[in-house]
């Protein structure tokens, strides 16, 4: 079973001194000598002037700033869904029934899923239900450009999902997976 992204947080925690020979401790304290205000310019000089992974990165400036932005996240989906629960619950069906090998890492604000990689979130914002994919074609041009839906920078087209729609999205969703 997958980790959920708390427990993937509290193991890149753990394993950050076999690693990068230093402890998260030593590492906020290396970050906080930088004296920089804005969260962004402390990772870009871990990242840059360190060599750290960003997902590490951003883990020491999260634990820095005592910020976990990752909880076990039981309950989620219908604080999320508020107005779409229904049409998102047959959306996920449909998803995670593609392969046994997707995954599902339910976060604060939307629900990721992954292959190798984030192949699409799902979201709701106003009453509307998001599908955020990554999309590396430009085959279906009637999707939209992707706003910051929360999840990877590598979502990159979305589409709102309704009732009427529901079995159409499918190819999109299978075209992501396929290329992720």
């Amino acid at each position: 079973m997958a980790l959920s992204a708390a427990q993937m947080q509290e193991a890149i925690i753990h394993n950050l001194a076999a690693k990068t020979g230093k402890s998260l401790q030593k590492w906020i304290s290396i970050a906080k000598k930088f004296n920089f205000s804005r969260k962004s310019e402390i990772l870009k000089k871990l990242k840059s002037d360190y060599n750290l992974g960003h997902v590490q990165a951003q883990t020491i400036v999260w634990r820095m700033k005592d910020e976990k932005p990752y909880v076990e996240t039981t309950g989620y989906e219908e604080n999320i869904f508020k107005k779409t629960f229904h049409v998102y619950k047959k959306l996920k069906k449909q998803i995670v029934e593609m392969n046994s090998a997707i995954s599902v890492r339910p976060c604060k604000t939307y629900i990721p899923f992954y292959r190798k990689n984030q192949f699409a979130i799902l979201t709701e914002k106003k009453g509307e239900l998001i599908l955020g994919l990554n999309l590396t074609t430009s085959n279906f041009p009637e999707l939209l450009d992707a706003e910051k839906l929360g999840g990877s920078d590598r979502i990159n087209k979305m589409i709102l999902v309704n009732s009427n729609n529901i079995n159409q999205v499918k190819k999109y969703i299978r075209e992501a997976y396929v290329k992720n």
